[in-house]
């Protein structure tokens, strides 16, 4: 099943990425890829390379720009089963699969040359190596959190949350606090740090015009009545029978006795809270429903677990 769902969902989005007109972001990403650099106004300089690397191998077309954003986001379903699998039940795994696939937030993914496709997937490995360093600090799942950590650091601003709930998650488990005793995880932590180098001297440079936007500017910082829309939204986003799995499975499993169990709920559940407060006094005149998708792809791995209960 989940199989046939991956390789339609695939289809069905190359169909629409070859017909879409462009999105105005993606526009602006695909004028900045004509002109390369480490970063640019609005974001790092991840989704501008992509688009420059697809447009170079295919051509110019709407799905050549789009091309590595659907091959990346096919990658992520593959990630979850994998990582369920690994963790937890092979079952279990399949229906994390499946759900992952048919949640419209995630489904669509990769459709549009969006920095999104790029953000899951580096969510998807700072999670599975978090997983793996709660078992022992090994230095495959170091360089699997440094790679993490430096694409989301080139992929966007907003990867700064992933970073944060991520660590605190680690702290608040003992053997959490026992892998950031270790250099090795440091060394990574320092590589992932190393990637931001290029945004800040890019906002140096031009009167921090990038983080003011996305920190300041943009959001009115006042409280406001709009942030119930949040659970709305995002069941509609996520369909109200999935986001109802997921919150419960970030509320039963939030102390698990297994390590990996809680260090997922924690993290996809302390993101969500965090964006349902942010949204009484962040932007709601931009799109933000999409904002909360590190925290779902956190807790697909336990709503396997759930639904089989």
């Amino acid at each position: 099943v989940f199989v046939v769902l991956w390789s339609t969902i695939v289809l069905l989005k190359l169909a629409i990425a070859a017909r879409l007109p462009l999105f105005v972001d993606e526009a602006f990403y695909w004028l900045e890829g004509q002109h390369p650099s480490w970063a640019y106004s609005d974001l790092p300089g991840l989704t501008a390379w992509l688009i420059r690397l697809g447009t170079e191998v295919f051509g110019d077309g709407l799905l050549a720009v789009r091309l590595p954003f659907i091959a990346i986001s096919a990658l992520v379903p593959w990630l979850v089963v994998r990582l369920t699998a690994r963790e937890f039940d092979t079952e279990a795994a399949w229906i994390s699969g499946c759900a992952a696939l048919l949640m419209p937030l995630l489904g669509s993914l990769g459709v549009m040359a969006l920095p999104d496709a790029m953000l899951a997937l580096a969510t998807m490995l700072c999670l599975d190596a978090g997983v793996r360093l709660l078992r022992g600090v090994t230095y495959g799942g170091a360089l699997r959190l440094a790679l993490g950590l430096s694409l989301g650091a080139l992929s966007h601003y907003r990867f700064i949350a992933v970073i944060g709930v991520g660590m605190v998650a680690l702290l608040l488990i003992a053997s959490g606090r026992e892998a950031l005793r270790d250099p090795r995880v440091w060394i990574a932590i320092a590589a992932g740090a190393a990637a931001w180098i290029p945004l800040l001297v890019w906002n140096v440079d031009n009167a921090e015009a990038g983080l003011r936007f996305q920190m300041v500017d943009r959001h009115p910082w006042a409280l406001h009545a709009d942030g119930w829309q949040f659970l709305v939204i995002q069941a509609v986003m996520v369909t109200p029978l999935l986001f109802a799995a997921l919150l419960i499975a970030a509320w039963r499993l939030r102390r698990a006795p297994d390590d990996a169990a809680r260090f997922l709920a924690l993290c996809g559940g302390l993101l969500l809270l965090a964006f349902f407060v942010l949204g009484f006094v962040a932007d709601t005149e931009r799109a933000s429903f999409h904002w909360p998708l590190p925290g779902y792809l956190a807790l697909l791995p336990l709503v396997g677990l759930v639904l089989m209960s």
